[in-house]
């Protein structure tokens, strides 16, 4: 797998951007002033680079696909106590040059004693087994089964930690394959969140007792390499992050230097507003907060059919296109390519539970797909908020505002409200706005009202969110990345990677060479910054360009 894998397979399988698409879904204003300037993102998915910011403030990265290094154990006892022709029939067990077991006189011996005999002869012949008998040590040929299920080292930590760095995969989808892969359930694999299909990234994953060589054993598959093997006392868990850092390519630039420049230094300085990007209402033509507001207000049939509504192309195509049709749920369910997708498990419930029964439906989807459209809704009210305020009050910090002060990782502190003398002294980077749930302080001023008004609008109330128990939570008006950096670059080969991943790295692949002077090159900005979690790097770019991400995409481009 090199930094050109697969791109050129990306154009086989276009999708059209979706224009006006960021204002349906309330972004709309921006942070800075400057002009902006025009570019393409995404061209290839090695234009965007993300690696995982973990707890303690490190950036994740795949610096070995080596095993870790093995503790030598203590054996030089029972090497000294062995004896020659009790270590010359080990060696003949291991060779198949003797099948009959290898007694080892064990009377008298400590337990301390007896477990630096079994190190040993694990440490020199590790196919081989032993037990402790009636007196002895009994050495035998190891069974497969007995070789998959090696005992833990005592003192080794239970858990299992490693880089995953895959490319143009999601998450989810890379996680399936190596609990596929290594025969257990995708929940036996921890992780502090889901990272981009379209890149290369890097990110943490654990597992419990996981031996390294089992794991290593991924790394002949294409797509995804693990490495930087390590043993930890905890499993990683969702939210175990600070944040992300994030390397990207901006192709075809127009603008100036100084343009880019004045771009870069707003957004360093003032940083943009931070919305839910697109990414979070899903990536067809029904978004997942239509689905979500369907739920809160009851409408579980319109909820279904939103789901199952026909869209541009797909394998899915023809089953969506029959149930538009006919609303049968059976002949629906005949025209899947693969019943385990969502649209599967909807017509699978309405076949067995009554073609009517549109709730049982819904709850037979799994519980995180389901929040996944509530979460879309409360993504959107906030995105409508923000926008709302902006053209309304600008860019003030306001009496009765909820204040945070801004704390990577996140924090469990409450917000307090902004006084009159805050006004002056506060920084708009630390004013919150709270999802909508039943569980946060609302701010003590005009947006308070926004908020009823904007759930009345859609024919709800507060107490949709209690009936559905989201709690809501808080989330900072604005974002700043940090550590940013950034260079032009020129380029005449449209398919040449300009940014060298780890896998790059760690292959000895030379770095891109800028081809200045060429008359021909097209211009390219390379960024690097840094951003807390569940913050979207496309609204920075976004504001760095000022333009409608949604029209970024270029021809033939996927995911």
């Amino acid at each position: 797998m090199t930094g050109d894998s697969g791109d050129g397979s990306d154009v086989s399988a276009p999708k059209k951007p979706r224009t006006g698409f960021e204002e349906n879904v309330g972004i709309t204003e921006y942070v800075g002033t400057h002009k902006g300037f025009n570019g393409v993102l995404k061209q290839r998915y090695s234009d965007f680079l993300v690696n995982e910011i973990d707890p303690s403030g490190r950036v994740v990265r795949l610096e070995t696909l080596e095993p870790p290094p093995e503790p030598a154990p203590d054996t030089s006892w029972a090497s000294e106590t062995v004896s020659a022709e009790a270590k010359e029939q080990l060696e003949q067990l291991a060779e198949g040059k003797r099948t009959e077991p290898v007694l080892l006189p064990a009377a008298g011996l400590s337990k301390e004693q007896r477990g630096q005999l079994h190190a040993w002869v694990r440490a020199h012949w590790p196919h081989l087994e032993s037990h402790t008998g009636d007196g002895t040590v009994r050495v035998g040929l190891s069974t497969a089964q007995r070789r998959r299920a090696l005992p833990w080292p005592a003192g080794r930590p239970s858990y299992t930690t490693f880089v995953l760095y895959k490319e143009n995969m999601d998450t989810i989808e890379a996680v399936n394959r190596i609990a596929t892969m290594l025969r257990m359930r995708p929940s036996c694999l921890g992780y502090a969140g889901t990272k981009d299909k379209r890149g290369k990234t890097c990110q943490r994953l654990s597992c419990h007792r996981l031996p390294a060589k089992r794991l290593l054993e991924l790394n002949c598959r294409s797509n995804l390499r693990v490495g930087n093997i390590t043993f930890e006392d905890a499993a990683i868990k969702l939210g175990d992050l600070q944040g992300n850092r994030f390397s990207i390519v901006l192709r075809e630039v127009d603008g100036t230097t100084e343009d880019h420049r004045e771009a870069v230094r707003s957004l360093s300085e003032n940083g943009f507003l931070n919305y839910y990007g697109t990414q979070r209402f899903g990536t067809t033509s029904v978004a997942t907060h239509q689905i979500g507001r369907a739920l809160l207000q009851g409408r579980y049939e319109e909820a279904v059919d939103l789901v199952l509504q026909p869209r541009d192309g797909g394998a899915l195509a023809a089953c969506r296109e029959e149930w538009a049709r006919s609303k049968d749920a059976g002949r629906a369910l005949s025209k899947l390519p693969h019943r385990g997708c969502i649209e599967g498990l909807l017509l699978q419930a309405l076949t067995r539970g009554g073609a009517t029964n549109y709730l049982g439906a819904l709850l037979a989807l799994p519980r995180n797909v389901r929040l996944l459209y509530l979460h879309g809704y409360q993504s959107y009210v906030w995105n409508r908020l923000v926008s709302r305020r902006v053209q309304r009050f600008g860019l003030a910090v306001l009496p009765g505002d909820l204040l945070l002060a801004p704390v990577p990782g996140g924090t469990e502190e409450e917000p307090r409200v902004a006084t009159a003398e805050d006004v002056g002294s506060a920084s708009l980077q630390q004013v919150v706005l709270p999802l909508p749930g039943h569980s946060v302080r609302y701010p003590e001023n005009e947006m308070a009202d926004w908020y009823r008004e904007i759930l009345t609008e859609d024919g709800l109330s507060m107490d949709a969110f209690r009936s559905s128990r989201m709690s809501g939570c808080y989330r900072h008006l604005v974002a700043v990345p940090r550590e940013v950096t950034w260079k032009e670059v020129s380029y005449t080969d449209p398919q040449a990677s300009l940014l060298l991943s780890d896998l790059d790295r760690l292959q000895g692949v030379p770095e891109p060479v800028s081809c200045q002077g060429d008359s021909d090159a097209k211009r390219a900005l390379i960024l690097e910054f840094s951003l807390s979690s569940c913050c979207y790097a496309t609204m920075a770019i976004r504001e760095l360009m000022h333009r409608d991400c949604s029209s970024w995409a270029p021809a033939g481009a996927s995911g």
